[in-house]
């Protein structure tokens, strides 16, 4: 019977908890705007060597400088 009374315990405890995070509002999802996305394309002589994705600044400017640093040319394309 002490497992019974415990098990409902904690039921209530959680319903309680959820309803306490329902009332503060964290249990829906923040509107955020769309982000950017970016492909970056590197090529050696007209060939393709890589291709990849960016979805911040930062990462775009990761990549442009890997590509700068191999001697790539390279496209960004913005999504």
């Amino acid at each position: 019977m002490d497992f019974h009374n415990q098990s409902l315990n904690l039921f209530e405890s959680f319903e309680r908890f959820q309803d306490q995070l329902e009332a503060d509002n964290l249990l829906k999802l923040q509107y955020s705007e769309p982000s950017a996305r970016y492909h970056v394309e590197a090529s050696l002589n007209g060939k393709r060597e890589w291709t990849e994705w960016a979805y911040d600044e930062h990462e775009l400017d990761l990549l442009k400088q890997d590509a700068k640093d191999c001697g790539y040319s390279y496209t960004v394309e913005k999504v």
